[in-house]
């Protein structure tokens, strides 16, 4: 058979060449009937329905976990700040225990330091930063109170020295404490009057307590309520401007710091066994505790007769004014004639005496 006839009998079928065209997603022919599923799906007999995914339980927990760091996250710094405004005038009891102490007043004032610079904290050692730098009322409070302290301490050397037990460690705590003392010095300074105790009970016999030291010792109390009164008439004459005044602020726990230092040395004075005597002074006792102890959210510097905002340094003046009058009368009931007559106390601190 020859080629040619060969080719006419085969058939030869030509096939086209598929070219596949790839689509980012399938195409999909929807037809009528489609359309009326997919149209009944979507809408109900009560209004458009969301097909958009639900949260699960997990999901929900996650969203209010991230709402709550958030949240803490902004309130952390105003909530430590108002934590650290505590100045330690919620419980205000006598904190010296005469059986261990020589001289009590000695561990009044060393009782108080330590609490401040050790459990409150001390405003002079913070760094700018921290929440309780930015306080206002503590700062005025502890250099009122360390101020306070350091008068006392100091009449107190001088007494001894008048008697001739002069104390070197006596007159190192008396430089020691003041207004701009840091930790570290308050810390120094009850390390001194730790050992003055100590020696004084080595001694067996503390300095005899006289009506001329009460005197002078009581004086001390009247011109820090002489004090108080003044930064508060001052702060409370500012009218007209903003109902939060820090210089009110500023009066008014001043005036907290030094009524606290005045609890605690009253607390610790002699006073001569009598009704009489023991009567005043539990009333002035009373009378300086509430002033420590007067402790607003907000010093508020209003008007006096004002109905929406008050005025807190008018009331802490009136408890000034009740706890200096109760601390004149149980100077009174110890009946000294010679109480005025120390020329110590006439040199040192103003006497005034309210009746």
């Amino acid at each position: 058979m020859s080629v040619l006839q060969l080719r006419r009998d085969m058939v030869v079928v030509e096939e086209e060449t598929a070219v596949e065209i790839e689509t980012p997603f399938p195409l999909r022919t929807i037809d009528a009937e489609d359309a009326d599923v997919a149209e009944v799906t979507e809408i109900e007999e009560d209004g458009e329905t969301d097909e958009r995914p639900r949260r699960s339980f997990l999901q929900t927990v996650r969203w209010w976990f991230n709402v709550a760091i958030v949240v803490v996250a902004v309130l952390a710094y105003p909530v430590a700040i108002l934590m650290a405004s505590d100045v330690g005038d919620g419980r205000i009891a006598s904190a010296v225990d005469r059986t261990k102490w020589t001289t009590p007043w000695t561990g009044a004032a060393a009782t108080l330091m330590e609490k401040h610079f050790n459990e409150l904290g001390w405003v002079t050692d913070a760094p700018s930063w921290a929440p309780i730098a930015r306080l206002t009322g503590k700062p005025a409070y502890q250099a009122a109170m360390a101020s306070s302290i350091g008068e006392f301490v100091s009449l107190e050397s001088k007494q001894a020295s008048s008697l001739g037990q002069a104390d070197p460690d006596l007159y190192a705590a008396a430089r020691l404490i003041s207004a701009n003392s840091t930790g570290v010095q308050l810390r120094a300074a009850r390390d001194a009057l730790l050992n003055y105790d100590r020696r004084m009970r080595r001694r067996s016999a503390p300095p005899a307590w006289s009506p001329v030291q009460f005197a002078e010792q009581i004086a001390v109390l009247d011109a820090w309520a002489v004090k108080s009164q003044t930064e508060i008439a001052a702060s409370a004459a500012v009218l007209g401007g903003s109902p939060i005044d820090d210089q009110a602020t500023r009066a008014v726990y001043s005036a907290k710091g030094r009524a606290m230092a005045a609890y605690v040395f009253l607390d610790t004075m002699n006073w001569p066994e009598s009704a009489r005597a023991t009567e005043a002074r539990s009333a002035a006792l009373e009378a300086w505790k509430a002033a420590a102890q007067f402790h607003p959210l907000f010093v508020l510097n209003g008007s006096p007769d004002g109905s929406l905002f008050g005025n807190h340094p008018a009331s802490m003046g009136f408890l000034i004014s009740q706890a200096q009058r109760a601390t004149a009368e149980f100077r009174a009931s110890v009946e000294t004639p010679a109480r005025l007559a120390s020329p110590l106390a006439a040199s040192a601190v103003p006497v005034s005496v309210v009746k």
